[in-house]
């Protein structure tokens, strides 16, 4: 699409301000920069530069997301999206299917599934023959074969925390030195490897705000994860299935980044420094417009010598299928008197 430009905003001394319909961008000791607005399709601000009200207001108005990054790396980024908007009915068919036991943990199974079917597609790829690979396909298996059986959202949580934890604790001892690690750690991460995962995940909620709230529905109201004040569950629950395509493309920036490019601290944990940040952000440009398809992962015995892994298309449009997935099986809930168009 022609909106799905992604904009970075890393420097302390930038100003940002509405011109006319194009974000105009200062710089000390460069000429100013424009930006239409019908071409950006997500924003991302590190620090503190100076973002004019107005800005905030269009980009909230036109459905464009922005993830801000706490400027020195501890605590949470947030989220900024548009209000909800007139959707009603699409939404009043999210809340009676959640409320809806039955429904709500069958759209929960669905989501666990994904995620687990994934990463068994991203380990054929990896790796298909190492013992510590045909251990976690094995715990794959299982876990996929108790989803089924899950008669609460408790459980599902317990298996997917489980097939997570072994997905880890195989990426760490897959990965070559020195990107090793012992598991999955945040706030802050404490090796290079987690804070490129916090990120990468971190910037694909910003994606999946944005497809969801195109749609009309709820971010706050989840069917796997519960409410929570503040959180953005549904966010959360539709992040699920794509994860494994994030930790493909850290894996893959791994061969182009430097332990150099990370800063480390007992406060601020593992983070990019400056030049580390502008390279990830090249790369994950490149990768978000042509993104791995985690459900079309074909195993090497089934794909060419250095065949790269199958895409979807963008980021963005695999997104959007996620949430028209959901937005489907909503359908039975929609007021009988209304169709939603």
């Amino acid at each position: 699409m022609a909106d799905d430009l992604m904009l970075v905003i890393d420097h302390r001394e930038t100003r940002v301000r509405m011109d006319s319909r194009a974000l105009r961008i200062d710089r000390p000791d460069s000429p100013p920069e424009h930006v239409p607005l019908g071409l950006l399709g997500l924003v991302v601000v590190h620090g503190s530069p100076l973002v004019g009200c107005e800005v905030w207001r269009e980009l909230a108005e036109r459905n464009i997301p922005a993830v801000v990054q706490p400027a020195r790396g501890r605590g949470r980024a947030a989220l900024v999206g548009a209000a909800l908007g007139a959707t009603i009915e699409l939404r009043t068919a999210q809340h009676r299917a959640a409320a809806d036991e039955a429904a709500a943990l069958d759209i929960a199974r669905r989501l666990v599934a994904g995620k687990i079917e994934g990463q068994a597609r991203v380990l054929e790829r990896l790796d298909s023959t190492g013992e510590s690979a045909r251990a976690l396909r094995e715990l794959q298996a299982t876990s996929l074969d108790r989803i089924g059986d899950a008669t609460s959202n408790a459980v599902l949580m317990g298996i997917e925390g489980s097939a997570a934890a072994a997905w880890y604790a195989w990426l760490g001892g897959f990965l070559p030195e020195p990107w090793r690690f012992n598991g999955r750690n945040r706030r802050p991460p404490r090796d290079p490897v987690n804070g490129l995962l916090s990120l990468g995940y971190t910037l694909l909620a910003g994606e999946v705000l944005r497809a969801t709230q195109e749609q009309g529905l709820d971010p706050a109201l989840g069917f796997l994860h519960g409410i929570v004040p503040g959180r953005e569950s549904l966010i959360l629950d539709l992040m699920e299935p794509l994860r494994p395509s994030v930790d493909l493309v850290v894996i893959g920036l791994l061969d182009i980044l430097l332990p150099t490019n990370f800063t480390h601290s007992a406060r601020n944990g593992c983070r990019l420094n400056k030049n580390g940040r502008a390279q990830f952000y090249r790369e994950w440009a490149i990768a978000r417009s042509d993104w791995p398809d985690p459900e079309r992962l074909a195993p090497p015995a089934t794909s060419s010598p250095g065949e790269p892994a199958p895409t979807t298309g963008s980021l963005p449009a695999l997104c959007r299928r996620q949430v028209e997935r959901l937005r489907a099986s909503l359908h039975p809930y929609l007021p009988r008197d209304r169709t939603h168009g």
